[in-house]
Parts: C-alpha cells; structure tokens; sequence
C-alpha cells in the first residue's frame, strides 16, 4: 500500500480503494496487468484508457493539454461528493509536483491510516480494513 505504482494517472490513489483493501484477491492498482483488477478498471475507466495518455506515455493526466477533461472532472467531482471519505485526484497530483511523490506518499499514509489500529480507511466507505473503525470527511 502507499506506493508509487498505486497512483492512477488521474491522481486517484488506489491504496485507499475498496478493491484494493480486500483480504482475498486485492486489486493492484489500475497501472498494474489486468488480474485482479475490477471489471471497471480493466475495461471501462476511460482514463487508464485514454489514448492520448497512452501515445504521449504520460505519467498524469495534468500533462495532457487537454487537462481536466471530462473523464478528470467527473472523477474529481465524484471522489468529492459522493463517498463518506473526500479524495481530490486534481489536488493529488498538486501535491506530487509541488512535495515530489516520497513526501506525498507520507502525507497519503498519515491521511489515510486509521488512528486506533493504523489499518487503511477507504475511500468508499469511510471504514478502515484494519479492525472497522467508521470515519466520515470533515467538513
């Protein structure tokens, strides 16, 4: 968890993914090979998908002059609103350029660790995988 290769072109960190935080068969993460990978991530995100990240090999997706397209904005827009935990992909990739990716990851795993056990919180759920304990974003 909280590696560099967890980092989804879009920002998103995908430690912190429910499919990821599964005991049995966990998701490696949209930029690894296709096993274990949710059906969305292999098939569907039309970000991992973008051609234009492919031909141009761009790391982010802040690389691309067409930054934030539509697939960027609804995924910000939807790790901002509609789980009990906030994930700005947008700010994440603020962060890496202005911190370096070392020092995010930090930051990734003091924000993203639960204080009672030090399990992962997900993002989806608000509960951490560690021993269950519910968090909700403040504010």
């Amino acid at each position: 968890m909280f590696t560099e290769n967890m980092i989804a072109p879009c920002g998103l960190d995908c430690s912190i993914c429910e499919h990821a935080l599964k005991s049995e068969k966990p998701c490696p993460g949209c930029l690894s090979p296709g096993e274990n990978k949710t059906d969305f991530c292999k098939d569907a995100c039309p970000i991992i998908h973008c051609q234009k990240l492919k031909e141009n090999k761009y790391r982010f997706c802040d690389e691309c002059a067409d930054f934030p397209c539509d697939a960027c904005t609804e995924r910000e827009n939807r790790y901002m609103s509609k789980y009990p935990m906030r994930e700005s992909p947008t700010a994440n990739i603020e962060d890496i350029r202005r911190m370096g990716m070392n020092e995010f990851l930090v930051k990734q795993r003091q924000k993203w660790s639960c204080t009672i056990c030090d399990g992962v919180i997900c993002v989806h759920t608000g509960i951490c995988s560690g021993c269950g304990e519910e968090y909700h974003a403040e504010g």
